[in-house]
């Protein structure tokens, strides 16, 4: 499956003509297949490109009577792409654009993984409607288990969920679990879900929201000896999250009308002011810092960072790695301390406002990142 931003990268914007959009609109809702109205094109065109879309959809069709073809006289009128239609999309963005139907696909929507059990899946779980909401599923070979439960979008659209833990804390289990999660239920995203340590800078506090774009390992590098002194010199490689999923998320910056809805819902301790969301740099390594100078030396290299934890590149490094059809993936992190003073007076807190956004989002925004079709 492409998407559409796959077909905006393909090209530079100057050649992002009315009519390479209308076509390749029309070829991500499947139409070398399935007819689409000119109403569901203007629709996916709008979702990512706001209001610079051809000013007339049906107009733009019927100019290209050799790329698209009438397929059934409605109302309202359904259009299909040609053979050559296919051709010049393929000529325009130089993408193959195979259309014969994949030997596997999508079979769940949601994957989530924590790497606790307590409080991470355990708030996931309370979130989704409680134990009584779910059963366990999959082949009792596998390490780990598997739970499903179903949850109903604003829209009613019923997203079939895929929850687990890792055996253990740290990016190789959360690797593992995140692989043989996407093999097993090829969901369309993979979530990670649950605590982190958070940065100072951008006024923090305990359950601020960290969403990892880019994940980086900030412990892979070379280390060296110069001058008699040592030195680690990073080579992170960094993964950051779909440019779609992405521009959704920018709505939840300052979005206090959620948070405060969240926080209703806590009957424990709650910091004074109002949780937020950050998005940018989250570090991961196999290490629990307890000590905020180390959290200083990573800055230098990423003066951006919001924070850091044990898990998330792990799981984008899985999903990345994962065969075609590939997942998106996201990781809602709240803060739960500073990596100072370590303390779990305010990890149960965290790991449900994690658990609570991240239901409130997908609810909330998933037609929006799959249009229904």
């Amino acid at each position: 499956m492409i998407e559409f931003s796959t077909f905006q990268s393909a090209v530079k914007s100057s050649d992002r003509t009315d009519q390479y959009v209308t076509l390749a609109a029309l070829f991500v809702l499947g139409g070398y297949r399935i007819p689409a109205t000119a109403k569901q094109i203007r629709e996916l065109l709008s979702l990512h490109l706001g209001t610079k879309i051809p000013v007339n959809i049906s107009d733009c069709l019927r100019k290209n009577p050799a790329y698209v073809t009438p397929a059934e006289k409605g109302p309202p009128l359904k259009w299909k792409l040609t053979d050559e239609g296919l051709e010049r999309l393929r000529l325009l963005s130089g993408l193959a654009l195979n259309t014969q139907p994949a030997e596997e696909s999508f079979s769940s929507d949601v994957g989530i993984v924590c790497a606790l059990q307590f409080p991470e899946l355990a708030a996931v779980i309370r979130a989704m409607g409680g134990d009584a909401a779910f059963k366990e599923v999959g082949d009792a070979k596998h390490a780990h288990i598997y739970r499903e439960c179903s949850i109903k979008t604003s829209s009613g659209q019923t997203l079939r969920v895929i929850a687990t833990t890792s055996t253990s804390m740290g990016l190789t289990a959360a690797a593992i679990a995140t692989t043989q999660l996407v093999m097993q239920f090829r969901p369309r995203l993979v979530a990670m879900v649950g605590i982190a340590a958070g940065t100072h800078s951008g006024n923090k506090q305990f359950g601020d929201v960290l969403v990892a774009d880019p994940s980086i390992d900030y412990a892979s590098g070379k280390v060296v000896l110069e001058g008699g002194i040592r030195e680690f010199q990073p080579d992170p490689y960094p993964i950051g999250l779909n440019p779609r999923l992405r521009s959704v998320l920018q709505k939840y910056r300052g979005a206090e009308d959620v948070f405060r809805e969240i926080r209703s819902r806590w009957n424990g301790r709650a910091p004074k002011e109002q949780n937020r969301l950050h998005v940018g740099p989250v570090g991961a390594a196999d290490q629990v810092i307890d000590d905020a100078t180390r959290i200083f030396e990573i800055q230098k290299n990423w003066r951006k960072l919001i924070g850091v934890e044990m898990e998330t590149y792990g799981v984008y490094r899985a999903v990345y790695e994962s065969p075609d059809p590939k997942p998106r993936v996201v990781s809602f992190k709240a803060v739960c301390d500073f990596a100072a003073e370590k303390s779990d007076s305010w990890q149960e807190y965290a790991a449900f406002v994690a658990a609570e956004f991240a239901v409130e989002f997908l609810k909330r925004e998933w037609s929006a990142l799959w249009p229904p079709i």
